[in-house]
């Protein structure tokens, strides 16, 4: 009886770790607040930004509820730089996970890896009213590489 408890303490352990990592992925990977993917055909206008250490420029974007912008941005730097569009929470979140392990390559929907000297684009449509942030989740740029996307209502 007691090898059998110890079983079942296992797999209910094992699946508790399992649901939790499941509800942590769903929370930090919805898109909802942020707006969702775009597609080509319905870009409503193109952005250009230039990453380098340890600033984005522009800084500061304006746009309409219910755009769908290109962001075409180019590393001028020369360091690898990274531009993810979210939640300043969601953006503090994968900023800290990046300090604590080293993934590798990582890529989001809602975000862009860019070496020194290349140019990539990000298309997003954005579905909500608000302000948005952008930032180089990079440990050590994150607290300088940032910006806010005002989103007006239509």
């Amino acid at each position: 009886m007691e090898e059998h408890m110890k079983k079942t303490l296992i797999v209910f352990l094992m699946l508790s770790c399992l649901g939790s990592v499941g509800a942590y992925a769903t929370a930090n990977h919805s898109h909802a607040a942020i707006g969702e993917p775009g597609v080509q055909e319905n870009v409503t206008r193109t952005i250009r930004l230039e990453a380098y250490e340890y600033r984005f420029s522009p800084s500061e974007i304006n746009i309409k509820q219910g755009e769908t912008i290109r962001f075409i941005v180019k590393n001028t730097g020369k360091k690898k730089h990274e531009m993810m569009i979210d939640t300043m929470q969601h953006l503090r979140e994968h900023e800290k996970m990046m300090r604590q392990h080293d993934h590798g390559a990582h890529t989001e929907p809602n975000q862009i890896i860019l070496e020194p000297g290349e140019e990539k684009e990000l298309i997003w449509h954005f579905t909500q009213a608000g302000t948005i942030d952008f930032a180089c989740p990079v440990p050590g740029h994150f607290k300088g590489m940032r910006g806010k996307i005002i989103v007006e209502s239509k």
